[in-house]
C-alpha cells in the first residue's frame, strides 16, 4: 500500500508541474528559428509596426471549412502567423470564416459577388468523387479593418512569376504572409509617410503606363504628380520674406522621392538648377531614363528605323552625380521574344515568338538588397551606363547588368526587323555584363557652384549636398506597364505575348522603398525562401534503397529494443533467483 502511495504521489506531482510549467510559458513567447533564411522570424519593420498600432486592427479570414489539403495547409499557417502577432500586439484581432457554412446556392452567390466587389477573388476548386467531377469556389483572402477602413489582402500570392503549379505557389504564399499582411496594415494604419512624385512635362510615360507601378508605391507612401514649369513652388516649400520685392526663403522639399519616367523632352536650365538643389537639400531622384530614341511602334510602321541620341540636357548634371549613360544599344543572346508574323493560314496571320536582341532578359547577380533575391526583368532598348569621376564621398553600386553575351550598337544606327530573319554571330556578342542601372549615394556637390544666370542667393544656394542617394537607369521602359486589347493596364513587369511575369514591379517597389529609408520593408519582401525540393534524380535511382530503408528500419530498431529488453529482464530475475 504504501508503494501504492508513493507511485500515485509522484504521478500526480508529475502532472502538477507540467500542468505549472504550461501556465508559466503561456506568458512568454520564446521561439527557435532553425532555418538558414530565417523564415520564421519577423522582420524589425513588422515588429515596430505592432508595438505602434494604436487601435484594433481586425482580420476576417474566409479561409475554413472543408478545403484541399493545400489550401487548409495556408490556412493553418495563416492562423499560426496571425497567433504570433498577437504575442508582439493585442490590438491583431481574427475570426476565421466559412463563407459556405449553412448558405443555400443563391446566399452563397451574393457572398461571392459581394467579396469580388470588395476585392477578394474566389477561386474555382474541382472535388473528383464516384458521381463525377464537383467545381466548388474557395475564397483564398481575408479583410482587415481598422478605424471603420477596410482593406482586401490576397493570400494567394504568384507574383514569383515561374510558379505554375498550385502546391507551389500555396507554398510560396506562406513565405510571403509576413510582407503581404504587413503591408496591407501599413496601408491602413499610414505609418508610411513618406511623398513620392512623378515628374511630369517633359513627355514622360502617360499615366496608363505608369498605372500599376504608382499603384504599387501608393501601398506604402503618399503618391503625387509634378510639372516643373520653371517655378519653384513646385518642388519647394517656399516663405515670402518681403511681399514688396518678392524675396523669399526656401523652408524645405515639399517630397521625399521623385520619379523620373522616361523623359523624351528636353530640361530647361532652370528646371535643372530646381533638380539640383533639390538633391542638395537632401531629395531622392529614381532616374528611368533613355539615353537614345528608340521605339518598337515605330518598327511596327515602317520597315526600318533610325536610332538617335536623345537630348535631354541632362548629360552634365548625371556626370556631376557620377554616371555617364551612353548613347548606344545593348544587344544580348538572352532576350525576350516578340510575335512576327510568319505566314498565313486560312486566311488568318500566323504569328511566331522569335528572341529580339534589343529587348534583353536581365538576371540581377548582385547582392545588394534592392535586386537580392529578385525574379529576371524585362527590358526594351537598353543602354549602357558608366560611372565616372573619383569624387569622395560618393559610394556606386551596379544593381543591373546585362550577361555574358552582349553587343554594343553605336548610334547613330538603323534597326530592323529584317535582322530576326538571320543568324546571329555569337563571335560579335563579346562584351560581358555590361551596367545597366547604378545606385550613387553619399555627398554631392551642386553643378551649378559659381553659375551666373540665376540668383543663386535669392534661393538659398547650397553647393552641398546632404546625405542622400540615387538611381540611375538606362531603360525608361522598365517602368511601363503594357496594356491589354481595352486599354487597361496591365501589371508592370508582365508581358502579354509570353504570358509571364518578370521582375521589374519588385525592383521598381525595391529601389522605392531603399531611396525611402524604408529598407527594413525591402528586407521583407526580398527574403530568400529556398523551396527545398527532392533530387528526383536521385529519387529513381536510389527508390528501391530508400524503401527498403524507411520500412526495414523502424521495424529493426523495435526488434532490438524488443530483444533488449527480454535479455535484461532475463538477466534480471536470473540474478534474483541465484
Amino acid at each position: 500500500m504504501g508503494k501504492k502511495r508513493d507511485n500515485l504521489l509522484q504521478f500526480f506531482s508529475i502532472v502538477l508541474l507540467i500542468i505549472a510549467l504550461n501556465i508559466i510559458f503561456s506568458f512568454f513567447f520564446f521561439r527557435l528559428d532553425l532555418t538558414g533564411e530565417k523564415r520564421y522570424t519577423l522582420s524589425k519593420s513588422t515588429k515596430s509596426l505592432l508595438k505602434n498600432l494604436d487601435d484594433v486592427v481586425y482580420v476576417k479570414v474566409y479561409l475554413d471549412g472543408s478545403l484541399p489539403p493545400d489550401f487548409a495547409e495556408l490556412s493553418l499557417k495563416t492562423r499560426e502567423f496571425l497567433d504570433e502577432w498577437r504575442v508582439y500586439s493585442p490590438n491583431i484581432q481574427y475570426e476565421f470564416i466559412d463563407p459556405s457554412k449553412g448558405k443555400t446556392p443563391q446566399e452563397l452567390n451574393a457572398i461571392y459577388s459581394e467579396l469580388y466587389q470588395k476585392g477578394l477573388n474566389p477561386q474555382p476548386v474541382q472535388d473528383v468523387t464516384a458521381e463525377g467531377v464537383n467545381t466548388r469556389y474557395i475564397v483564398p483572402g481575408a479583410l482587415l479593418s481598422y478605424r471603420q477602413q477596410e482593406i482586401p489582402v490576397s493570400l494567394l500570392d504568384s507574383d514569383h512569376g515561374l510558379l505554375t503549379h498550385r502546391s507551389d505557389i500555396i507554398n510560396y504564399s506562406i513565405e510571403k504572409l509576413e510582407y503581404n499582411i504587413g503591408n496591407a496594415v501599413r496601408r491602413l494604419t499610414h505609418q508610411q509617410k513618406a511623398r513620392v512624385a512623378f515628374l511630369k512635362g517633359h513627355g514622360e510615360l502617360p499615366n496608363m503606363k505608369v498605372f500599376d507601378a504608382a499603384l504599387g508605391i501608393v501601398d506604402f507612401y503618399a503618391v503625387d504628380s509634378v510639372v516643373l514649369d520653371n517655378k519653384i513652388t513646385r518642388l519647394f516649400d517656399v516663405k515670402i520674406t518681403d511681399s514688396t520685392t518678392g524675396d523669399f526663403s526656401i523652408e524645405g522639399i515639399k517630397y521625399d522621392l521623385l520619379v523620373v519616367a522616361k523623359p523624351v523632352l528636353p530640361f530647361s536650365d532652370y528646371e535643372k538648377f530646381m533638380l539640383d538643389q533639390f538633391v542638395m537639400r537632401g531629395g531622392r531622384i529614381l532616374w528611368y531614363v533613355d539615353p537614345v530614341l528608340a521605339e518598337m511602334d515605330s518598327l511596327m510602321r515602317y520597315p526600318e528605323v533610325p536610332v538617335l541620341a536623345l537630348d535631354l540636357n541632362l548629360e552634365d548634371l548625371f556626370f556631376r552625380y557620377g554616371v555617364r549613360m551612353n548613347t548606344n544599344l545593348l544587344q544580348d543572346f538572352n532576350a525576350l521574344p516578340i510575335p512576327v508574323r510568319s505566314g498565313e493560314m486560312a486566311g488568318q496571320p500566323q504569328y511566331k515568338l522569335i528572341p529580339w536582341y534589343y529587348f534583353p532578359v536581365i538576371t540581377p547577380n548582385s547582392d545588394h538588397p534592392i535586386v537580392r533575391n529578385l525574379n529576371v526583368l524585362k527590358t526594351e532598348f537598353v543602354s549602357s551606363i558608366d560611372t565616372v569621376g573619383t569624387r569622395r564621398g560618393l559610394k556606386k553600386t551596379v544593381l543591373l547588368t546585362t550577361s555574358s553575351t552582349t553587343k554594343e550598337v553605336r548610334t547613330p544606327a538603323i534597326i530592323s526587323l529584317e535582322i530576326l530573319k538571320k543568324r546571329a554571330n555569337v563571335l560579335e556578342f563579346n562584351q560581358h555584363y555590361v551596367p545597366i542601372a547604378v545606385l550613387v549615394e553619399g555627398e554631392f556637390s551642386s553643378l551649378f557652384s559659381g553659375y551666373e544666370n540665376i540668383d543663386q542667393k535669392a534661393f538659398g544656394f547650397s553647393d552641398h549636398s546632404k546625405p542622400t542617394k540615387m538611381i540611375f537607369v538606362s531603360d525608361g521602359d522598365m517602368i511601363k506597364n503594357q496594356l491589354n486589347e481595352k486599354n487597361y493596364p496591365l501589371p508592370l513587369g508582365y508581358d502579354r505575348y509570353t504570358d509571364k511575369a518578370y521582375g521589374n514591379r519588385n525592383f521598381l517597389l525595391n529601389a522605392v522603398n531603399y531611396l525611402c529609408d524604408d529598407e527594413d520593408i525591402l528586407q521583407v519582401r526580398s527574403k530568400d525562401f529556398k523551396m527545398r525540393l527532392l533530387d528526383s534524380n536521385r529519387i529513381l535511382k536510389e527508390k528501391t534503397f530508400w524503401q527498403v530503408l524507411n520500412v526495414g528500419l523502424p521495424l529493426l530498431l523495435v526488434l532490438v529494443l524488443g530483444l533488449t529488453l527480454f535479455f535484461l529482464r532475463k538477466a534480471k530475475y536470473a540474478r534474483r533467483k541465484q
